[in-house]
């Protein structure tokens, strides 16, 4: 074989099998935080809930919700926290129907702090009824400099598993 067309040849195989991994890698599964096991697991309980109605004409577009509530290490066990939550309604389908809100969540405890937020769908007037994953955004003490996904998973109306899963 002319040596020309061989450099051309090892160049074309090269290139094809650079193609074919980069075609693999992308359709490869990416990893999911439910398949994964979780770094942390803590249940939170809200008992608090109210909506500031902004505009005062029925419309939820714009009203702001905050809740408020104890962590636990187990559900149902004694309380080693604090939580908060401010919710921005973004999109109202119809009045009464579907929305979607702008959440940022707070969970403390002790000196430590984990900031998350999410963008939640749910019917207007009542709590989200299958899971919610936040990203994490931030924190503080032993959480400053964490990043990840927190996954929340409606047990009751107002209790929620809390599932995090930390990238490096």
């Amino acid at each position: 074989m002319d040596p020309t067309r061989k450099t051309s040849f090892a160049a074309l195989i090269t290139a094809t099998l650079i193609a074919i991994s980069g075609t693999l890698i992308a359709i490869s599964p990416a990893s999911s935080a439910s398949a994964e096991k979780s770094d942390l697991v803590w249940f939170i309980d809200r008992t608090y809930r109210e909506v500031i109605d902004i505009k005062g004409d029925g419309d939820n577009t714009g009203d702001i919700t905050v809740t408020n509530g104890i962590i636990s290490e187990v559900r149902g066990g004694e309380p080693v926290g604090t939580y908060s939550t401010s919710q921005i309604t973004a999109f109202v389908a119809i009045p009464g129907g579907r929305q979607n809100r702008q959440t940022t969540l707070a969970m403390k405890v002790g000196k430590n702090t984990i900031y998350t937020m999410a963008l939640v769908s749910a019917n207007a007037g009542t709590p989200p009824r299958k899971k919610i994953t936040h990203a994490i955004i931030g924190g503080t003490g032993k959480y400053s400099g964490v990043r990840g996904e927190v996954v929340l998973r409606p047990l009751t109306d107002t209790l929620y598993r809390v599932s995090f899963y930390f990238v490096d």
